[in-house]
């Protein structure tokens, strides 16, 4: 490999990648919601309502959280918050009894994502900046390994179990393994300095630009992902559960390969990698749309293309937020990546 070895990373680093690695099984819960709501019968419309109306409730509060971030609050405080109410917000979708408990469950998981910035915190003070490409291949490589072995595990358990109640069932165990992340984050992760700059803020050179590509991509994702990828896979092609877990397994291995592909390549080459995987994906996004305006779109076809998208997101991720991270000043980490956030929030 090009880069460093993972074990001369700081600790603090490790130690956060090893924190995704390890919430991987918490991530199947994100995938599936959205086809567990299609199986308990509610509509597309209902579903992006839910999801809509619990980002709109909460889209102006991540900018506080992130100044407090900055001048008072330790970080880690807002990542055990936020694992204390995803596992509120599963055990509720585990237990739902109507849709209200599915409309709170997703409100206090949605607020749940509102200490969301706080990784891109973390990722700023604990990747060094002259490593940060290196620290980023990391960050990829390793969760996707252990997403591989999550997505396969549960690829099979929704293959065997395909009822709703296996789903509740995924959703309560998950829901009970809150308190074991939250003992991660405090004993093993590092606190978050806080800072009191004495000079104004200066907004370093391309900084606006660089934020409006990142939010950009987003959004276009937004699209490729979600309940849209969802929507297709259970009500259009009118597959079940297992086809969303398996293209997230495929996703595992694509981002397994895209980060060892970045992790082979000579550095001279990593400025034009986002803006080349961009592309790609546009050109994929396309010709998916002209799959379907033709009618030669089939489920086969569409995880081929769909697997492409898979193995150019993470390159484009890992080879762009660092562009963004060495563009942000340390004291003001929290309060602009969570403008970021709100931003997208009320876009999307």
């Amino acid at each position: 490999m090009k880069i460093i070895p993972f074990r001369e990373l700081p600790t603090g680093a490790k130690r956060l990648i090893i924190y995704y690695a390890i919430g991987e099984p918490s991530v199947v819960g994100f995938v599936i919601f959205n086809a567990y709501l299609f199986l308990m019968g509610y509509s597309p419309l209902y579903v992006g309502s839910i999801i809509s109306g619990a980002s709109l409730i909460t889209a102006l509060i991540p900018p506080f959280l992130g100044y407090l971030s900055d001048k008072k609050i330790n970080a880690k405080y807002y990542l055990i918050t936020s694992e204390i109410l995803i596992g509120v917000s599963f055990l509720l979708y585990g237990f739902a009894q109507n849709e209200w408990w599915i409309f709170t469950g997703r409100v206090i998981f949605s607020s749940a994502m509102l200490f969301s910035f706080t990784y891109s915190v973390y990722e700023k003070e604990l990747y060094p900046q002259e490593i940060m490409e290196d620290a980023y291949i990391w960050h990829w490589l390793i969760p996707s390994v252990a997403g591989m072995i999550t997505y396969i595990a549960a690829f099979l358990y929704f293959s065997i179990f395909s009822s709703v109640d296996a789903v509740r069932i995924y959703y309560i165990v998950l829901g009970s393994l809150a308190p074991l992340f939250i003992s991660y984050i405090y004993f093993a992760l590092p606190n978050v300095p806080t800072y009191h700059p004495k000079e104004k803020i200066k907004i370093p050179r391309g900084l606006i630009s660089v934020v409006f590509v990142y939010i950009l991509s987003y959004l276009a994702a937004y699209f490729l992902y979600g309940i849209t990828l969802d929507n297709i896979i259970i009500n259009y092609f009118g597959s079940g559960i297992a086809i969303i877990v398996l293209l997230s397994f495929i996703e595992s291995t694509f981002g397994f390969t895209s980060s060892t592909m970045k992790a082979h390549i000579s550095k001279k080459y990593f400025p034009v990698m986002p803006y080349l995987a961009m592309s790609i994906i546009g050109i994929i996004s396309f010709i998916i749309f002209l799959s379907h305006f033709f009618e030669f779109e089939g489920l086969a076809l569409f995880i081929v293309l769909y697997s492409i998208i898979f193995l150019m997101w993470p390159l484009w991720h890992m080879s762009f937020k660092p562009l963004l991270q060495k563009r942000i000043p340390k004291e003001y980490r929290g309060t602009i990546f969570s403008s970021i956030q709100s931003l997208m929030r009320l876009i999307n």
